[in-house]
């Protein structure tokens, strides 16, 4: 069975010409689920009500820069935030902005680079979501660890087992009640521990 994922982009821009023209650009970029914004206000109301894949702004906003915001955004989501600036401006600011995660495109914008870009952040943010998995996975099985060996520590203590005679109780109990080590190992402890 293949998952269809709705890819879901935020733009943000003072003109509705160019949030047209971003628009056709994220869908041809496989993006469908859009939303937009004209100021930095609105953008951060959005940010708080939904989770966004990928942001753009689109420098100047109307009531700002839209620099601040960048990085306001890339620290407060972990959404790809991309932002438009002319020359001048992208001269300035990119070391600033990449060094705080923020993407810095040159405008006028090209195509082929902008996909680079979004490509780029597509196969970074999967490879994070995939460390944050596993991540997520070790640190339930350090906290499963821990509830074993305060379990391990009880028995020792109240029945003044050995630490393998209390190991191989909790792998005991286990198989023949059928249950996990962590689930003896609670059970233990609710016994044993004050």
């Amino acid at each position: 069975m293949m998952v269809i994922v709705m890819k879901s982009a935020l733009i943000i821009s003072k003109s509705e010409q160019s949030l047209g023209s971003l628009r056709a650009l994220m869908e041809s970029e496989g993006y469908h689920s859009i939303d937009f914004a004209f100021t930095s206000q609105q953008a951060k109301a959005a940010v708080k009500d939904c989770s966004f894949d990928v942001i753009i702004i689109n420098t100047p906003i109307l009531d700002s820069g839209g620099i601040d915001l960048s990085v306001e955004l890339c620290l407060r989501t972990s959404s790809g935030v991309f932002v438009l600036m002319k020359d001048e401006v992208y001269d300035k600011c990119r070391d600033a902005l990449e060094s705080k995660g923020v993407f810095a495109v040159k405008k006028p914008l090209n195509r082929t680079v902008f996909h680079q870009c979004l490509r780029i952040w597509e196969i970074s943010y999967g490879r994070l979501l995939k460390l944050q998995t596993e991540n997520q996975g070790l640190k339930s099985q350090l906290e499963e660890i821990k509830i074993i060996d305060r379990a391990k520590c009880a028995l020792m203590q109240c029945l003044t087992m050995s630490e393998k005679q209390a190991h191989r109780y909790l792998e005991k109990q286990a198989m023949d009640m059928r249950i996990s080590r962590l689930q003896v190992a609670q059970r233990v402890l609710s016994t044993y521990e004050l």
